[in-house]
């Protein structure tokens, strides 16, 4: 798996750092970016096997960016994290394609079985 790269979108650093920690101990390459904007400016021509994404950034939000992302040809698998998990959020990630999503704080084993589906789905 270590030919894989995750890239992490989340404008809290700490949740950034930690979740770099976790997909490094997992033998994968970690990619960080402040908000969907620094992604689409700096990371979106670089590799990217799943993208770990929260939901509540600004301006842009993580599920605005799934949608231009989808639109745009861009397939990677969605996890995303959010400590806003209001059940009409999960319906219009689960419709615009998202793999899963995940309540902050982030149980680290059940990012880590996610991000193995991901990196494995075909």
């Amino acid at each position: 798996m270590g030919d894989k790269t995750v890239c992490v979108i989340d404008d809290e650093l700490s949740v950034r750092q930690s979740t770099e920690a976790l997909i490094r101990s997992m033998g994968l390459r970690a990619r960080m970016y402040e908000s969907a904007e620094d992604f689409l400016l700096r990371g979106i021509g670089e590799p990217c096997d799943c993208v770990v994404c929260d939901i509540r950034m600004g301006p842009m939000s993580g599920l605005a960016l799934l949608a231009y992302l989808r639109r745009t040809g861009h397939l990677a698998p969605f996890i995303f994290v959010t400590a806003h998990a209001a059940p009409s959020v999960l319906m219009e990630a689960a419709r615009k394609g998202a793999l899963c999503v995940l309540e902050k704080p982030i149980d680290p084993e059940e990012l880590a079985s996610w991000l193995i589906r991901a990196i494995q789905a075909p």
